[in-house]
C-alpha cells in the first residue's frame, strides 16, 4: 500500500512538473516571439538611423561644397556679373556634385553657371530663402522655375553674407545635383532584398526610391500607394502627412493594393521636410521567427524529456540523499560528543595528576587518587572500545564465540554492575526470570555487552525515584536442543519521540532531553547492540512514549549446552537470584545514606570556619566534581557542587546576596545546560547576579562553543582537560578582588 502511495505521489509530482514546464514553454515562446519581433524592429531602427545619418551627412557635405564656391568667388575677386558666371561655370565643370550653380541677387534674380539669367518672376526659389533659413534642400520641381533640366534633381541652397559684385548684391548660392547625391548614401534594399528604403518629402514625392523616375513626368507619389491599399490600426493618411510635416518618428502597418502586408518605420531627416521610410514585409518577421520557434521547441522538448528523467533519478536518490545528510549531521554531532566525552576523563586524569603531585607522600590520598585514576582510564578505554566495536561490526570483522555459559550468572553480573548507579538515584528495580535452560552456547561477553547497554541506558534515562523492570523468559524448542531467550527492560524514564525511536539503532545517534543524562555518551551503544544482535541472528526492538518511558526487547535463539541437555529447571535458583538482587540493592542504599551523612557533617564543619572565597561548581560528572573540589579546597576555597544547571540556579538564588564569588559552569549537563543556567542567573533580580564571575568550564572547545558561552553571559572560558595552573590563577584573581 505504501509503495502505491509513493508511486502515486511521484506520478503527481512529475505530472505537475511537466505541466509547469509546458506552461513555461508557452510563455517562453510568446516572449521569444515578442523578443524576435523587437530585435527585428531594432534592426530596422538601426538601419534607419544609419541611413538618416548618411543623408544628413550628404546634405552637410553639399552645403559645405556651396560654401567653398562662395569662398573662392571672394578669393578670385570677380569684378562683374560676367566674370562671376565664368567662375560659376568653372566650378560646375570641375564639380562631381553640382551640375549647375546659381547666384541669387537681393531682388531674386538668378545668374547661372551656364550664363542664363532668370528674372524674379520666372522662379520662386527666392521665396524659400525669405523665411530666414541659412540653408535648404528640396526636390527639383519646375513649378518653382525651370533650371535648364527636366531630370529629377535636388536643389541645395545657402545664404550668403551680402556679397557685392559689379554693383550687384548677392544673398544666396544654389546648386543643382542629381538624386544620386542622396541615393548613393542609402542601403536601398535590406533583409535579403525584402526590405526597401526610401525618402519622401512632405508632399509625398520620393526624393529617393527603389525605382526612381528618370524625369519629372514619371515621378511617383508615396501617398498614392497608401491610398491604393489601406492602413491598419485606425491610422489615416492625414495622420501620416501631419507626422511627416512635424518631423516625428513613428511606425505603421499597411497593406498594398497587391495585398502585401508591410511594416513601415518613419524617421525625420534633420534640416528638411523629408522623412526616411523603411518598409519591411511582415512575413520577414515570421520567417525570422520560424527558425527560433523550431529550434526552441526542439530544445524545450528535449528539456522536458531530460527533466523528466532527472526527476526520476532525483526521486530514486532522494532517500539516499536524505539519509546521507542525516548521517553527516549525526557524524558532526558524534565528533562534538566524542570531543566532550574524551576530554571529560582526560580532565579527571589531569586533575588527579595535580593532586598526586601535591600529595605524593600521603599514601592514603595516593591510594584514593589511583583508584579514581583507574576509573577515569577505564571510562576512556570504554569510549575507544565503542568506536572500535562499531567499526569492526560494520565491516563484518567481529567473530562471535561459541562457548558454554550460564544465563542466570550473566543476568546477575549485568544487574550487579548497575546496582550502584541505581541505588544512588533511588531507582526501584524488579527482576523476573523464567529461564528453563540457563546453560547455553554462545558469546557470553557480547550478549552481556548488549544487556549492559540496554540496562545502563535505562538507568541513565530514568529519573530519581523511578522504576526499572527487567524480565527474562525462555521458550525451548521441541527438539530440546535450542532455547529462544527474550529479555525485556522497561523503565519509567523520559521516553523518546517516534521519529527518534525509528533511528535509535543508527550509529552516532542521541536525542537531547532535558530530563535525563542523555548528553553523556557517544550514542554508539544501541548501534553496537543492534549490530551484535544481527550477527547473532537475533532481534532487538524498542517501544517508547515521550514522557512515559521505554521498553527494549531482545530475542535470541542459542543452542543448549550439550552437557546439560538432561537438566531439569530449578525454581529455587530463580528465587535465590531475586533474593541476592534485593539484598544487593539494600546494601547499596545503606552505603549511599552513609556517604550523604558524611557530606552533611563536612558541610557543617565548613560553615563554622572563617568565611573563605565561595565557589559554586556546576558539574554533572561526579569524578570531575570531586577532583575540582579537592583541588580548590586545598587552595583555601569553599566549594558548593551542583549536579546540573537547574540546581546551580536554585543554589545561587537561595544563597545570601554576595555569598558566591565565582561559578565554574559546565556546558553540557542534564535538566538544564550551562548556557541556559548562566542566562537564568544573569536575569535574577539581585545585584550580584550581574557581577558574579561565571567561568565556562567545558570539554566543548570549538569556536562556536566559546562564542555561545560569552553570549550566554559567562565571563571567561576554561577548557577541559583543565589547566589547573590557569584555573587557579583566574580564581586567585577573584579571591583578591573579593578581599579588596
Amino acid at each position: 500500500m505504501g509503495t502505491v502511495v509513493e508511486r502515486s505521489k511521484y506520478i503527481a509530482i512529475v505530472s505537475a512538473a511537466v505541466a509547469v514546464i509546458i506552461v513555461a514553454v508557452i510563455v517562453y515562446l510568446v516572449q521569444l516571439s515578442s523578443a524576435v519581433a523587437g530585435n527585428l524592429m531594432t534592426s530596422v531602427d538601426e538601419i534607419s538611423r544609419h541611413d538618416v545619418e548618411s543623408i544628413e551627412g550628404a546634405l552637410d557635405n553639399s552645403y559645405a561644397r556651396l560654401g567653398s564656391v562662395a569662398d573662392r568667388l571672394e578669393v578670385y575677386d570677380v569684378r562683374d556679373i560676367h566674370e562671376a558666371q565664368e567662375q560659376l561655370n568653372l566650378e560646375a565643370a570641375s564639380s562631381a556634385l553640382f551640375n549647375a550653380v546659381y547666384l541669387m541677387e537681393t531682388d531674386g534674380t538668378l545668374y547661372s553657371s551656364s550664363y542664363v539669367r532668370l528674372a524674379p518672376d520666372d522662379h520662386a526659389y527666392d521665396e524659400i530663402m525669405a523665411d530666414g533659413r541659412d540653408q535648404f534642400a528640396m526636390l527639383y520641381d519646375d513649378a518653382n522655375g525651370r533650371l535648364e533640366t527636366t531630370k529629377e534633381s535636388l536643389i541645395f541652397g545657402i545664404r550668403l553674407p551680402d556679397v557685392e559684385i559689379g554693383g550687384h548684391t548677392f544673398i544666396g548660392l544654389l546648386g543643382r545635383s542629381d538624386l544620386s547625391a542622396i541615393s548613393n548614401q542609402l542601403v536601398i534594399e535590406s533583409f535579403d532584398g525584402q526590405g526597401v528604403s526610401s525618402v519622401v518629402n512632405s508632399r509625398g514625392y520620393y526624393i529617393v526610391s527603389a525605382s526612381p523616375a528618370t524625369d519629372l513626368a514619371g515621378r511617383n507619389n508615396f501617398y498614392d500607394m497608401l491610398e491604393a491599399g489601406h492602413i491598419e490600426d485606425g491610422v489615416t493618411i492625414d495622420d501620416i502627412r501631419r507626422n511627416i510635416a512635424e518631423g516625428k518618428s513613428f511606425v505603421v502597418n499597411c497593406v498594398t493594393n497587391e495585398n502585401e502586408h508591410l511594416v513601415m518605420s518613419f524617421a525625420p531627416v534633420a534640416g528638411t521636410e523629408w522623412s526616411f521610410i523603411m518598409a519591411v514585409p511582415t512575413e520577414v518577421f515570421s520567417e525570422r521567427f520560424a527558425p527560433f520557434i523550431a529550434m526552441t521547441a526542439g530544445m524545450l522538448g528535449a528539456m522536458v524529456v531530460v527533466i523528466t528523467i532527472m526527476l526520476a533519478v532525483i526521486y530514486r536518490f532522494m532517500k539516499q540523499s536524505v539519509q546521507a545528510r542525516a548521517e553527516a549531521a549525526a557524524r558532526t554531532e558524534f565528533l562534538s560528543n566524542m570531543s566532550h566525552e574524551i576530554r571529560t576523563p582526560l580532565n579527571g586524569i589531569i586533575g588527579l595528576n595535580h593532586l598526586m603531585e601535591r600529595h605524593i607522600e600521603d599514601t592514603a590520598s595516593m591510594r584514593d587518587y589511583v583508584g579514581k585514576l583507574g576509573k577515569a582510564a577505564q571510562y576512556l578505554l570504554s569510549l575507544v572500545n565503542d568506536i572500535l566495536d562499531v567499526s569492526k561490526l560494520q565491516a563484518g570483522k567481529v567473530d562471535l564465540l561459541a562457548e558454554p555459559f550460564d544465563l542466570n550468572a550473566l543476568v546477575d553480573n549485568v544487574c550487579e554492575m548497575q546496582r550502584e548507579p541505581m541505588a544512588a538515584r533511588r531507582i526501584r528495580f524488579e527482576l523476573s526470570r523464567d529461564i528453563a535452560r540457563p546453560h547455553l552456547v554462545g558469546d557470553e561477553v557480547r550478549l552481556s555487552q548488549v544487556l549492559m547497554n540496554i540496562l545502563s541506558n535505562a538507568v541513565k534515562f530514568t529519573p530519581e525515584d523511578g522504576a526499572i523492570v527487567m524480565a527474562v523468559s525462555q521458550v525451548v524448542a521441541t527438539t530440546g536442543r535450542e532455547a529462544t531467550t527474550t529479555v525485556s527492560v522497561a523503565d519509567s524514564g523520559c521516553g523518546m519521540t517516534k521519529e527518534f525511536a525509528d533511528h535509535i539503532f543508527d550509529a552516532f545517534t542521541q536525542e537531547r532531553n532535558r530530563n535525563s543524562d542523555s548528553q553523556k555518551g557517544t550514542g554508539l551503544g544501541m548501534s553496537i547492540s543492534h549490530l551484535l544482535m544481527e550477527q547473532m541472528d537475533g532481534l532487538i526492538s524498542v517501544e517508547s512514549e515521550l514522557g512515559k518511558g521505554s521498553c527494549f526487547t531482545i530475542v535470541v535463539t542459542l543452542p543448549i549446552d550439550p552437557a546439560h541437555w538432561g537438566d531439569v529447571p530449578s525454581a529455587a535458583a530463580e528465587d535465590a537470584g531475586q533474593t541476592r538482587t534485593a539484598e544487593m540493592l539494600s546494601d547499596v542504599v545503606a552505603e549511599i545514606e552513609a556517604e550523604w551523612a558524611e557530606e552533611a557533617e563536612a558541610l557543617a564543619e565548613a560553615a563554622s570556619a572563617a568565611a573563605p572565597t565561595e565557589i559554586l561548581v556546576a558539574e554533572d560528572n561526579e569524578l570531575n566534581a570531586d577532583i575540582i573540589s579537592s583541588i580548590l579546597t586545598e587552595e583555601g576555597f569553599s566549594i558548593t557542587v551542583a549536579v546540573n544547571g537547574e540546581e546551580a540556579v536554585r543554589l545561587f538564588r537561595e544563597s545570601a546576596e554576595g555569598h558566591f564569588d565565582a561559578i565554574l559552569m559546565d556546558a553540557q549537563m542534564p535538566v538544564m545546560d550551562g548556557y541556559e543556567a548562566a542566562r537564568e542567573i544573569r536575569h535574577l533580580r539581585r545585584a550580584d547576579a550581574k557581577t558574579v564571575r561565571i567561568f565556562a568550564c567545558t570539554a566543548s572547545t570549538f569556536t562556536e562553543d566559546r562564542n555561545r558561552a560569552l553570549d550566554a553571559g559567562m565571563d571567561d572560558f576554561l577548557t577541559k582537560p583543565l589547566n589547573v595552573t590557569v584555573m587557579l590563577q583566574k580564581l586567585e584573581a577573584v579571591r583578591k578582588g573579593s578581599a579588596s
